[in-house]
């Protein structure tokens, strides 16, 4: 499935229904995190009323996979689909693999690529690719104990700047208690207050997951951080984050923070998301262009919503290359007023 858009599952335009023909269900399903379990070709009729950049796809045209950092496999797409996501419609393309591509292929076992219509060039000074996830990789006791600290440092920080945001539109004009600066979040103020605070207070039990790369041209290991911290026992604030370890002696440990990204829970018994640190995943690595630095496909969790984001690694940040696909979790029902 290659998605090239997503939109209102109840837009006025007729890109569902009428007469479309679903496709018959795979025995197994695949990359289960799209959603794109429902699949549905539309009529020549229904393509009129599609964005330019699927009229102009036709069937037959070869775009490229990229399966990892440094390996490709054509595809041919098939024809156009709709998939009903949610309060969504995925609009895209079914591709193939040829057969002569297929062995290469399947010897992969990661579920989601990148799929581009022009291959990406190479820099004028193309680096050998090492970028992989360092799967025996673990932290060093003082690593951890420097990990920790950073994490509690830095969720204090973004708390507080939750808060504020959080007050000053409760304040604001037409505001009302229910409103959230944060994601899907609907919680009642003071309740939101009193677990924020709590977890200041250093009240919060923290648990959190590492995972090390090399997605970089100096070759030295990031290492992604997904923590969570839970009072009375249910999620409360989620946190992913970034470091480089710049000594990796037992003795003593400097980590680098490099960046962070928060998430907070519904509210203090909220259940998800946060019950797993899946709440963010990397799903896969490429270096397209062979400079050393790591194209990560990322999903995340919202609770009410997912999205699945091809990015570029920086040590400032994580850089959105496409446009996400998202999804809505919640069943289509919900999404319409009674």
């Amino acid at each position: 499935m290659v998605a090239a858009e997503t939109e209102s599952r109840f837009a006025s335009t007729p890109h569902f229904g009428g007469n479309a023909t679903k496709i018959p269900t795979a025995a197994k399903p695949f990359a289960p995190l799209a959603g794109l379990q429902e699949l549905w070709e539309p009529d020549s009729q229904q393509l009129h009323f599609f964005p330019e950049i699927v009229q102009k796809t036709q069937p037959g045209e070869q775009w490229t996979l990229n399966v990892s950092p440094d390996s490709t496999v054509p595809v041919i797409i098939e024809r156009t689909v709709v998939a009903p996501t949610g309060c969504s419609l995925a609009l895209g393309f079914l591709a193939s693999v040829p057969l002569d591509q297929q062995a290469a292929f399947a010897a992969w076992s990661q579920e989601y690529f990148a799929v581009r219509r022009t291959p990406v060039e190479s820099t004028e000074t193309p680096v050998s690719s090492h970028i992989a996830e360092l799967s025996g990789w673990k932290p060093s006791p003082a690593s951890r104990k420097e990990i920790e600290q950073q994490l509690t440092e830095r969720m204090k920080q973004e708390v507080a700047k939750i808060d504020a945001r959080f007050l000053a539109n409760a304040a604001s004009t037409g505001a009302s208690a229910g409103e959230s600066p944060v994601g899907h979040a609907r919680p009642c103020l003071k309740e939101w207050i009193h677990a924020d605070r709590g977890l200041i207070r250093g009240e919060g039990t923290l648990d959190y997951d590492v995972q090390a790369f090399r997605i970089t041209p100096d070759a030295a290991p990031r290492l992604f951080v997904r923590a969570r911290w839970k009072l009375a026992n249910a999620p409360a604030f989620l946190m992913t984050a970034w470091f480089k370890e710049e000594s990796s002696s037992e003795e003593s440990s400097k980590m680098a923070s490099l960046k962070t990204t928060s998430f907070q829970s519904e509210s203090p018994t909220s259940t998800t998301p946060g019950d797993s640190f899946d709440f963010q995943t990397i799903l896969n690595e490429f270096d397209a262009d062979r400079d050393g630095w790591a194209e990560l496909l990322i999903h995340s969790d919202e609770g009410a919503s997912t999205a699945i984001t091809l990015y570029l690694y920086t040590d400032l940040g994580l850089v959105p290359m496409k446009t996400p696909f998202r999804r809505d979790t919640q069943p289509p029902e919900s999404c319409l007023d009674p």
